[in-house]
């Protein structure tokens, strides 16, 4: 769109735009269309940059100003929306999907493989960088300015914890402002022009939203679900609880085995990176559901483990930190039997010494820069094993440091240790795997546009300050979020045990004691070397430790690194053999980003 000296293109939503419309009325600007992008460039000719802190949204966009030959890109907070830049020649581009500068003669992906390490550790990279050598990502909650010379300057508008707002006094106060703040974000996602539908997993987060739609909606809306063969990742029973409460019309796609293995790489060429699950397989399938049942717009429930404290890196955090306190407590490593309630084996007593040798284990690391991404890391590293040794030189503690310290702000020195693991959960996993890998790209590879009433920007600072003992009270997850829909939600949901969404990972790839044709392709000793990232004698003897069928009870360990393993070959391969068509869908066509 261009509006006098500007012009933009825009991907995203600012929905907050009619009271930013009124706003700039009363300041004399005029407007032609009913458009969040004219409201957006009006902001621009009135407040420059200074618009940004401004917007209630998630976007990424790229605006020129024809007067000064200056180019101006920013990005939302948290990341929502991607945004990617790459400088080749004489020419800088920009792009939504990384996949797009394979159009530019001379230019081709490859790996940087330090930056695919980190990845593999993180589930992101950090700061800037991209798994592509030369492509970065305009980081959340900043804008860069190009002058017509590529002289760049960055600046931040936005920064996790910076922004101190109203706090109870009461947890009862709490209860009712959280109420109040979920419903005018929850309102504000449901301003569209487009149907809008909800997606309902089973968990609190989810139906929390769903609640709140149904309450500010009159007619009946649509929810969308996901089922599984395998009654172990199904929470169908739960969401038939909520469907139960609601003037909805529920949808439920159930998925098989075969369809993760069908669709996998679908989802990693959409997602352009290497998966650790094969959990976007499917939310991509279900998108598919939701663009043929006419819905354009889904809200999700996806920000309330960051900011409401669900994930198990909390748990796991201020377990470490009680126990520090008394190390050669008797009691205290009993808590262990009380972080996964979801998982049988860890009520096996047989299990539980070998459990408290591996949490003792960070008993001295526990308050370090990673926080509670400490143990994340640390399994993740078993993807050493498999990486060619070369590519592994010089990666160790001091170089892992050396990446995570310069992410940390001055202003965490007054952070509790809780919120410093915030922090670092919304720099990584948020943007970088929840919000791309299984949002953004999942459902926009069908034209569909996520929005998360609990990244409302309002909602997640005023949270940030909430009393720890609010959000996670001695190990109960969310806390605050449970007590303020208790009696409006069903028991079985409010006081179920955190089940984190899954979906069978090695179970979908092997019949019998072998990968599925799908699959083996990529784990082949000539595709490994054709790569060149992984050592191809590790990896058969991962395979054969399968050879015999997949156990009962499989690792976190060696889910992830399967998935690992083969979307990295895919991702790889996509990256070397650009085409003008994708080898998956025929209707999808690569767009030269200079016409």
């Amino acid at each position: 769109m261009r509006r006098g000296r500007f012009t933009i293109a825009f991907n995203g939503e600012i929905f907050n735009h009619l009271e930013l419309r009124a706003e700039l009325e009363a300041e004399g600007h005029s407007f032609v269309t009913q458009s969040d992008t004219e409201v957006l460039l009006a902001a621009f000719e009135h407040w420059g940059t200074e618009a940004l802190p401004r917007l209630n949204g998630q976007f990424a966009f790229v605006l020129w100003d024809r007067e000064i030959r200056e180019c101006t890109v920013a990005r939302d907070r948290y990341g929502i929306r991607p945004l990617y830049v790459l400088e080749f020649g004489n020419a800088i581009y920009f792009a939504s999907e990384m996949k797009a500068f394979d159009s530019i003669p001379g230019f081709s992906r490859s790996f940087d493989v330090p930056c695919l390490f980190e990845h593999g550790l993180f589930w992101n990279t950090l700061s800037d960088r991209t798994v592509y050598q030369g492509i970065r990502s305009v980081e959340a909650g900043t804008y860069e300015r190009f002058d017509a010379g590529g002289r760049r300057v960055v600046g931040r508008y936005h920064q996790i914890g910076e922004q101190h707002m109203e706090c109870p006094r009461t947890f009862e106060g709490a209860i009712e402002m959280l109420r109040d703040k979920l419903t005018r974000a929850t309102a504000l996602r449901l301003r569209s022009d487009v149907p809008v539908g909800n997606y309902l997993s089973g968990g609190i987060d989810s139906s929390v939203i769903t609640l709140l739609t149904d309450r500010l909606r009159t007619d009946t809306f649509r929810t969308f679900s996901i089922a599984f063969e395998d009654a172990s990742f199904d929470e169908s029973t739960y969401q038939r609880e909520m469907t139960d409460l609601l003037d909805s019309n529920p949808h439920t796609r159930e998925i098989s085995y075969e369809d993760i293995d069908k669709n996998f790489e679908r989802a990693v060429w959409h997602g352009e990176r290497p998966l650790f699950r094969t959990a976007p397989v499917p939310l991509y399938l279900l998108a598919k559901d939701v663009r043929a049942g006419d819905i354009r717009v889904v809200l999700t429930g996806e920000g309330a483990d960051e900011i409401l404290w669900g994930y198990d890196s909390y748990k796991e955090l201020k377990l470490l930190q009680f126990w520090a306190r008394q190390p050669e407590s008797s009691w205290r490593p009993l808590l262990i039997r009380t972080l996964y309630p979801h998982l049988a084996h860890f009520k096996d007593s047989k299990q539980f010494g070998l459990m408290r040798m591996f949490y003792e284990g960070f008993l001295g690391s526990y308050d370090n820069a990673l926080a509670g991404l400490n143990i994340r890391v640390h399994n993740n590293r078993i993807l050493t094993k498999y990486f060619r040794p070369e590519h592994c030189e010089g990666l160790d503690g001091e170089w892992l440091r050396s990446r995570v310290e310069p992410q940390i702000p001055a202003s965490s020195e007054s952070w509790s240790l809780l919120q410093r693991n915030q922090f670092l959960e919304m720099r990584t996993l948020l943007p970088g795997y929840l919000l791309s890998s299984q949002g953004d790209r999942m459902s926009l590879a069908h034209g569909i546009e996520g929005r998360y009433p609990f990244l409302d920007h309002e909602v997640v600072e005023w949270a940030f300050h909430l009393p720890d003992d609010y959000k996670m009270k001695l190990l109960s997850q969310k806390h605050l979020l449970r007590e303020s829909f208790r009696r409006e939600l069903p028991a079985s949901i409010v006081d179920r045990p955190k089940q984190p969404y899954q979906a069978p990972d090695l179970l979908s790839f092997f019949r019998e004691g072998k990968l599925s044709r799908t699959a083996a392709k990529w784990l082949t000793a000539r595709s490994l070397e054709d790569v060149g990232i992984f050592d191809p004698k590790m990896v058969a003897r991962l395979l054969a430790k399968f050879g015999r069928g997949v156990p009962e009870r499989i690792g976190y360990r060696d889910n992830m690194v399967i998935c690992f393993l083969l979307s990295t070959q895919m991702a790889a391969h996509h990256a070397s053999h650009p085409q003008a068509a994708s080898p998956l869908d025929p209707d999808l066509r690569t767009v030269d980003i200079r016409d």
